[in-house]
């Protein structure tokens, strides 16, 4: 009786078995770095000589050694070595670029590695902003090394093939989520013992008291041995026995595309997603969002000259002695793109004409745009709503600064729920401001206009104001503003001092510069932008709503955004 072999499940192989084999896979470099996520699925990325191959022995704690058969010519066994890296107290970036130094990796985005040893939450934006100083102190101790000796790297003829040729981010995912973005070519196989310490900027310990007490900062962090043993001694002989693979060495899977038709696309498609590193899930979506992005109206609609015939426009006043705000009533509209975001902008040549601005994207994403009547598809002409419509807008006047002046209808502006037949989503693509009534009660009105998306579903929603204390960064720049000025300080300011990393998607995060003489009329209006781009996970937010509201003597906006679900393509 003749039997079958039976595969062995990848988590009971030894782990020599399973090093070994890892060699030359895909990976994920968001993901921490075990065994377990390398890309199975794929199997080796890279051509190695399968032709000569000889059985290797690899030691073990027994004595003995693991007897690894068929193993090929191009995989390598170097003895291992004990090694104790104590780093500098360094700032986020530094760091980042230091660990990724270790695994053979360029560049400072922060790997899924680091954002576990560091108890990271993987948002590069939020982490960076959030952390002063980081520092390690660790044990590596090597059994012995597995690397790829092959000279040079070629891809499997499977892995070239999988390029999609142009910009398709369901292709482009799934080419991501089936080999990952870097390939494996060196590993060690032994264990580590890692403190390391994250200050905030709360903390007001200087860098040197950092250092020389990191060892009382930190906690231990076993991986490989007994993660379970209460010294390092104790651990240290646990390590022959209960092995992993530590010290992993990379090679961008870009790097041996050269000359691959859309290799260009795909090296585009993995530089945002570890950048902002959205969920596998959502990485279609976000890549179909990751299109140049601007403003309407663009700078060169904008009524700049000398108009000879004045036209007469709507005004508001909020006191007696106060200025006088003209107010733009022109229907603003992306042409049925999705938007992303909203401002008030003051326009004119005197800055004294309040307007709405809104952020579309350029192109219409694909799960929009294509004509199969299972996907999403613009199927109905765009309707207006607005506060001015609402039989109850009374109840939501408020006024700016004197109550016998202008005020501002602050009830939400959504689609009438009378307009939903047979289910999907209502988006925003178009706004408007509107000035009613007679002065000195004139009330100022938001409108919307709405898109249908059919088969589309929400997910989340959540109401966005302006950030309280917005400043440019140097990680992270998204410059999608249609609008470039030379700003100048007024006398009398000082440089401002250095602030936490946070993201805005204009050159000029607290509004678009204007002359000083029209500060004055920014105390009643609040023009930053409210924006939600890459760096809000998972990145693909829309516009579904809005209002004007009044805080602080200011005028402003909330805008609701919303994460939709697609049907499959």
């Amino acid at each position: 009786m003749s039997m079958e072999a039976v595969p062995i499940p990848p988590a009971e192989k030894p782990i020599e078995l399973r090093a070994v084999e890892a060699l030359g896979k895909g990976f994920d470099l968001s993901s921490d770095f075990r065994l377990k996520f390398a890309k199975s699925a794929g199997g080796r990325l890279v051509a190695l000589d399968e032709r000569n191959k000889r059985d290797i022995v690899i030691p073990s704690a027994g004595g003995a050694g693991v007897t690894v058969p068929g193993v090929s010519e191009d995989i390598r066994v170097d003895r291992g070595d004990r090694i104790r890296f104590k780093s500098d107290v360094l700032e986020f970036n530094q760091m980042s670029e230091l660990m990724n130094q270790r695994s053979a990796v360029p560049g400072k985005v922060p790997s899924g590695y680091t954002n576990a040893l560091f108890d990271l939450s993987g948002d590069w934006l939020h982490d960076a902003t959030d952390t002063k100083y980081l520092a390690f102190d660790g044990y590596f101790i090597s059994l012995y090394y597995l690397h790829l000796t092959a000279s040079p790297l070629v891809l499997q003829d499977k892995v070239k093939n999988a390029v999609p040729p142009r910009w398709d981010p369901a292709m482009l995912s799934r080419f991501i989520r089936t080999y990952g973005t870097h390939i494996i070519v060196g590993m060690a196989i032994g264990g580590q013992d890692v403190i390391c310490v994250r200050q905030k900027h709360s903390s007001t310990i200087p860098p040197a008291d950092l250092r020389k007490h990191l060892e009382d900062l930190g906690d231990f962090l076993f991986w490989g041995g007994d993660v379970f043993s209460h010294s390092h001694s104790n651990w240290l002989q646990t390590v022959p026995a209960k092995p992993e693979a530590i010290l992993f060495k990379f090679v961008p899977i870009t790097s041996l595309l050269t000359g691959v038709p859309g290799s260009g696309y795909l090296s585009h498609a993995i530089n945002l997603y570890l950048r902002y590193k959205p969920a596998p899930d959502d990485l279609q979506f976000f890549l179909e969002f990751q299109v140049p992005k601007q403003w309407a109206p663009m700078f060169c609609e904008l009524p700049l000259r000398h108009q000879r015939k004045k036209a007469s426009s709507p005004s508001l006043r909020f006191s007696f002695m106060g200025p006088r705000l003209l107010v733009s009533s022109t229907q603003v509209s992306s042409d049925q793109k999705p938007v992303v975001g909203l401002r008030l902008y003051l326009e004119g040549k005197k800055c004294n004409k309040l307007a709405i601005h809104l952020q579309h994207l350029s192109s219409l994403p694909n799960l929009m745009n294509t004509s199969s009547s299972n996907s999403a598809t613009v199927s109905r002409p765009c309707q207006w709503q607005g506060s001015d419509r609402y039989p109850s807008s009374d109840q939501f006047l408020e006024p700016v600064r004197w109550k016998r002046y202008s005020k501002v209808c602050t009830s939400v502006v959504k689609h009438d729920p009378t307009w939903l037949h047979d289910g999907g989503v209502f988006v925003v693509t178009g706004a408007q401001l509107l000035s009613k009534g007679k002065w000195p009660n004139s009330v100022l009105h938001l409108r919307l206009s709405f898109t249908h998306l059919p088969h589309c579903s929400i997910r989340k929603t959540e109401w966005a104001a302006v950030p309280e204390a917005p400043h440019k960064t140097s990680i992270l720049t998204n410059i999608s503003t249609t609008f470039t000025f030379t700003q100048r300080t007024p006398p009398g300011q000082d440089k401002q001092a250095a602030a936490p990393a946070a993201l805005n998607s204009g050159v000029y995060p607290d509004g678009p510069p204007v002359p000083v003489s029209s500060r004055k009329l920014l105390k009643y209006v609040e023009t930053a932008e409210i924006v939600r781009g890459p760096h809000d996970t998972p990145g693909h937010w829309l516009v579904t709503a809005g209002k004007l509201v009044v805080d602080g003597g200011k005028i402003g906006l909330h805008v609701k955004f919303a994460l939709l679900d697609y049907p499959d393509s």
